[in-house]
C-alpha cells in the first residue's frame, strides 16, 4: 500500500481476534446452525439453491464446498466431469430419483480417501470440506453428517436407503418372472428400476420361497430386504485413511433439491456439496465481499471494533498513519459519498429547500422522518457540492468516479444533481454508495427520478434501497416486501412493515433476487416469502407478469399485494393510515393466482372458444410453478376459474408441456358412463320425441333453446324444429313432419340422421309415454342449467367481492336462482329416466 507506514502485526492479530466472523458474515447473509459448532448459509460469491457456505466461529474461518467422483444416474455410473453443464436424474438421500444440475467449481486441492469393503479397496478424492454421511447409533442404522477432514479410520459411509426407511411396495420394484412353483418365485429386476431395486435386493435375481406368488410376494420381498439391509450394514465402505494428496485440479458437483445429497458410485451417499471454493478468515471475507485491499479490510474491521491502529515502517519503527488521500479507491469513494450525504442533509434545512420539505410533508413525512431516512436537498448552484468536496481534499477524478459530479460542455466540473430531493442509497453494510434524486421544479428538463450512474460502488442491478435497514427483520421474519419507490419504503417502515426494500433506477431482477435469497436463507428447509407490491393499473399488472418469470428463481412462496384503488403504499398510508399498509401486505395473493386471474381476464369465458383459448394460455404458466406438489391444487383452482373445465385435463396439459410422463397404464376396466355420454343420450331422446311425438313434446321442447344441446347435430335438429314452427304447432306427423323439419335443417350431418331419429324407438316403458317425454326434457334443461351454474361459479371466483360489490351480488343472486331451478328440474326428471 502506498503511504508512510504499514499496520503493526500485533494490531492485525487484535483485529482478527475481536472481529467475530459470524457477525461480519451475518451482515450479508442469514446463517443457520450446521452442527459441530459451524454455521451455514447461501454463498455470497456464487448463485446457489442450497447452502454450501460454512462459517466456523471458533476458528474464525469460512469455506465453500466442492467435490468430485463417479455419480450413479438413471443411465448408470457416469464420471462427474462428464455431467458438468447438464441436468440429470440422480438418486437422492431418500432413495428417490430427482433432477439435479451439475457444474464445475474451479481448481482446488484434494484429499485422498482410502476405503475398503469385502476385501476391495477404493480411493476417492475430495476437498477437505466435502460432506459425507457416516453410519451411527447403537445398531449403526442412523447417520450423521461430517466432512472429509473429520472422517476417522473405522467410519462406515452410509448409503441412500438409511436405517429407518420402510420397505417399498413390491409392485414399485420388481415383477414376478420365470416359472412359479410352490417352492420358489423369482423377482426379476426390470430396466431403469434395476439401480433402485438393487439397493433393496442385493442380487439381480432374488429367490423368494413362496406359495402362490400373488399371495406371498410382499412378505417375501420384505424378508429379502431385511436380509439385504443387515448385509449392507456389515458391507458398508469403511474408511481406512484420510490424507492430503498432491492433486490440485478442477472439481465438480451438483445441486440436489430436497435432501441435498446424492449417490456416488458403489452406493455411497455424499452431501450436496457444491461451491466456488472461496475460503479464508474474517479479513479475507471482507476483502472478497467488498473488493478491498488487505489494509483497507483491516482498517474497516478496526473501525468496526473500535481499535486504534498503529503503523510502522519496514524497520518496525513507529510512523504516522498513511496519507488518507492515497487510501484505497473504495474507501475514498465511500468517504466522498458520506461527505455528500452530510452536505445534502444540511441543505434540506435551507430556505431554498422549501419545495423538498413540502414534498415530504405532503406525503406524511415530518422533519424527524426526513432525518431518520437521511433525506437531503441538492441546491441550485452548478457546482455547490463539487466546491464543497474539493475543499475537503477530494480530487476531480474521485468525484467523477463516485458519480457525484460530471464534466460540463465547457470542460468544467458540475454537480450531478440540482434542485432535487435526495435520498442516500446504502449497501447492505450501511455505507453510502450513491443517491436517488426526485425532480421538484416544473422547469427541470430532467427525468422524474435520477440516480447515481454505474460506479465501482453503485451497481443498480444489485442495489436495494432500504436493505441495510430491513436486513435483520428479513432474516428474522423470513419475509421480504418489494415496493417500487423510496417513499414506499419509508411508508412501509413507518407503518410497521420493516422488511420493505425497493430497486433503484431499474426493474427488480435476478441479482436483486440473489441478495434477498441470502438473507431469507431461501431453500427447502427454510421457506420464507417474498411479497411484491404493484400499482393496480395495467403497468402494475405487466410488472407482475414480468416478475412471475423471475419468480421461479425463488424457493420462497411469492405473493402479490395490490391495492384495489391502485394506490401505492405511500398513498395508502396518507389516505387510510399505517394499519392500511399492514393490511395490504397481510391480504397478499399468491403470485401464480394473480397471474392466472390477470391472464384469464383477457378471454370471454362464457364461450367454449374463450375457455379453450384461456386454457391454452394458462397451462404453460401453471407448468412453470416450481413446487410440483402445488400443481394439482392450482390445476383445480384454474379449472374452477375457467369454469366447465376438468382439472384432470389441466394436469394432463401441464404434463405434456413439461415433458413429464403421462399417467401409467392401468388394468383395463369395463367402460364407464361419463357425463358427456349421459348428456348425448338425453339430447338424442329429446330430438327423437320432437320428431316422433311432437304433440306430446310440444311447448316443453320448444322452450329449450338449441344452445342447451352439446352435440352440434342435435342442436341443428332442434333449431330446424323451431324454424318449422315448433313441435307444439306441428299440423302433420310422420313422414310429412320429418320432411318439413328436413327442409329447415342446414347442417348436412344432422340431416343425415333425421330418418334414424324418426324411427328409433323411445326408451319409454309404453308407447307415447307423456311422463317419460316430460322427464327427458326436464333432464335436458337441468343439465344445461348445471352448466350455467358451473360457468357462473367460475366467474364469481374470478371476481373480487370488495372491488366489484354490486356486480358480485347480482351474479351471486343469479347463481342462487339457477341452483334452485336446477333442483326443481331434477325433481321433475326423477323417475322418468332409467
Amino acid at each position: 500500500m502506498a503511504g508512510r507506514g504499514r499496520i503493526r502485526a500485533a494490531d492485525i492479530a487484535l483485529v482478527r481476534e475481536r472481529s467475530r466472523i459470524d457477525e461480519v458474515v451475518g451482515e450479508h447473509l442469514q446463517l443457520k446452525r450446521a452442527g459441530g459448532g459451524s454455521l451455514k448459509g447461501l454463498c455470497p460469491f456464487h448463485d446457489e439453491k442450497s447452502p454450501s457456505f460454512h462459517v466456523t466461529p471458533a476458528r474464525n474461518l469460512f469455506h465453500c464446498l466442492a467435490g468430485e467422483t463417479g455419480v450413479l444416474t438413471e443411465d448408470g455410473v457416469v464420471p462427474i466431469a462428464e455431467l458438468a453443464g447438464r441436468t440429470v436424474r440422480v438418486l437422492d438421500g431418500a432413495g428417490r430419483w430427482v433432477e439435479a444440475p451439475f457444474r464445475s467449481y474451479g481448481v482446488q486441492r484434494l484429499m485422498r480417501l482410502t476405503l475398503t469393503r469385502d476385501g476391495r479397496t477404493k480411493v476417492l478424492h475430495a476437498t477437505d470440506e466435502h460432506r459425507w454421511f457416516v453410519r451411527s447409533g447403537p445398531r449403526r442404522q442412523d447417520r450423521r453428517e461430517t466432512v472429509t477432514r473429520d472422517l476417522l479410520p473405522g467410519d462406515r459411509l452410509a448409503s441412500p436407503s438409511g436405517g429407518a426407511r420402510s420397505v417399498p411396495p413390491p409392485a414399485a420394484l420388481a415383477s414376478s418372472g420365470g416359472p412359479v412353483s410352490t417352492r420358489r418365485a423369482v423377482a426379476t429386476l426390470l430396466g431403469r428400476k434395476a439401480a433402485e431395486v438393487a439397493r433393496w435386493v442385493p442380487d439381480s435375481r432374488a429367490d423368494l420361497r413362496s406359495g402362490p406368488a400373488r399371495d406371498v410376494e410382499r412378505a417375501h420381498l420384505r424378508t429379502a430386504w431385511q436380509h439385504s439391509e443387515a448385509r449392507r450394514l456389515k458391507r458398508s465402505w469403511v474408511v481406512r485413511s484420510v490424507e492430503w494428496s498432491d492433486r490440485v485440479e478442477e472439481v465438480y458437483c451438483a445441486e440436489v433439491p430436497g435432501t441435498h445429497a446424492f449417490t456416488l458410485e458403489d452406493d455411497i451417499l455424499t452431501g450436496n456439496c457444491f461451491g466456488c471454493g472461496a475460503g479464508g478468515d474474517v479479513i479475507s471475507f471482507v476483502q472478497q465481499i467488498d473488493h478491498l485491499s488487505f489494509t483497507e479490510a483491516v482498517e474497516r474491521l478496526a473501525a468496526r471494533a473500535n481499535i486504534d491502529l498503529k503503523y510502522e515502517d519496514d524497520g518496525g519503527r513507529p510512523t504516522g498513519a498513511p496519507d488518507r488521500a492515497q487510501a484505497g479507491q473504495r474507501a475514498r469513494l465511500v468517504a466522498a459519498n458520506t461527505a455528500a450525504f452530510e452536505f445534502y442533509a444540511e441543505q434540506l434545512r435551507s430556505p431554498e429547500a422549501a419545495p423538498a420539505r413540502q414534498f415530504l410533508a405532503d406525503r406524511g413525512f415530518d422533519r424527524q422522518v426526513a432525518l431518520d431516512f437521511g433525506c437531503g436537498f441538492a441546491p441550485a448552484g452548478w457546482d455547490a457540492l463539487t466546491r464543497h468536496l474539493r475543499g475537503k481534499g477530494y480530487s476531480q477524478q474521485e468525484l467523477v468516479t463516485a458519480g457525484l459530479a460530471k464534466e460540463s460542455s465547457r470542460g468544467t466540473l458540475i454537480d450531478r444533481f440540482h434542485r432535487r430531493l435526495v435520498w442516500p442509497i446504502r449497501d447492505i453494510t450501511g455505507d453510502v454508495i450513491g443517491f436517488g434524486a426526485r425532480k421538484l421544479m416544473d422547469d427541470d428538463p430532467g427525468p422524474k427520478y435520477l440516480n447515481t450512474p454505474e460506479t465501482p460502488l453503485y451497481k443498480k442491478s444489485t442495489v436495494l434501497y432500504g436493505i441495510e435497514r430491513a436486513k435483520r427483520d428479513i432474516a428474522k421474519k423470513h419475509q421480504a416486501v418489494v415496493v417500487e419507490g423510496y417513499t414506499d419504503v419509508m411508508a412501509c417502515h413507518l407503518a410497521g412493515v420493516t422488511t420493505a426494500v425497493a430497486s433503484c433506477g431499474t426493474a427488480f431482477g435476478p441479482e436483486h433476487i440473489s441478495v434477498l435469497r441470502r438473507l431469507l436463507m431461501d431453500q427447502d428447509e427454510f421457506r420464507g416469502e417474498v411479497v411484491y407490491t404493484f400499482d393496480g393499473d395495467a403497468a402494475g399488472q405487466a410488472a407482475a407478469m414480468k416478475t412471475f418469470k423471475e419468480d421461479q428463481r425463488f424457493v420462497a412462496q411469492t405473493y402479490v399485494a395490490v391495492e384495489p384503488d391502485g394506490r401505492d403504499p405511500c398513498e395508502l398510508r396518507q389516505a387510510h393510515g399505517d394499519a392500511a399498509v399492514r393490511d395490504l401486505v397481510a391480504r397478499r395473493t399468491p403470485l401464480i393466482e394473480f397471474v392466472l386471474r390477470t391472464t384469464l381476464a383477457e378471454y370471454d369465458l362464457d364461450t367454449v372458444e374463450g375457455r379453450v383459448a384461456a386454457l391454452d394460455k394458462t397451462a404453460p404458466l401453471l407448468a412453470q410453478v416450481k413446487d410440483h406438489a402445488l400443481r394439482p391444487a392450482y390445476a383445480r383452482r384454474l379449472a374452477g376459474l375457467i369454469g366447465d373445465t376438468d382439472e384432470g385435463e389441466v394436469l394432463e396439459r401441464v404434463r405434456r408441456i413439461t415433458g413429464g410422463d403421462t399417467a401409467p397404464p392401468r388394468r383395463p376396466r369395463a367402460p364407464q358412463r361419463t357425463p358427456d355420454d349421459a348428456a348425448l343420450a338425453v339430447e338424442r331422446e329429446a330430438v327423437k320425441a320432437a320428431l316422433q311425438v311432437p304433440e306430446i313434446a310440444g311447448p316443453s321442447f320448444d322452450a329449450i333453446a338449441p344452445e342447451a344441446y352439446t352435440d352440434p347435430d342435435y342442436a341443428a335438429v332442434a333449431a330446424a324444429v323451431a324454424q318449422a314452427g315448433g313441435a307444439a304447432a306441428a299440423q302433420v306427423t310422420g313422414p310429412a313432419w320429418l320432411d318439413e323439419v328436413a327442409a329447415h335443417c342446414d347442417r348436412e350431418t344432422a340431416r343425415a340422421q333425421l330418418t334414424a331419429l324418426a324411427v328409433e324407438p323411445l326408451r319409454s316403458v309404453g308407447e307415447a309415454d307423456a311422463g317419460y317425454v316430460s322427464a327427458v326434457l326436464a333432464r335436458l334443461q337441468e343439465m344445461a342449467t348445471v352448466r350455467q351454474v358451473t360457468a357462473l361459479k367460475g366467474r364469481l371466483q374470478r371476481m373480487n367481492p370488495v372491488e366489484q360489490g354490486d356486480e358480485y351480488m347480482r351474479a351471486f343472486s343469479r347463481l342462487m336462482a339457477l341452483e334452485q331451478e336446477a333442483i326443481s328440474l331434477r325433481q321433475r326428471a326423477i323417475g322418468g329416466l332409467t
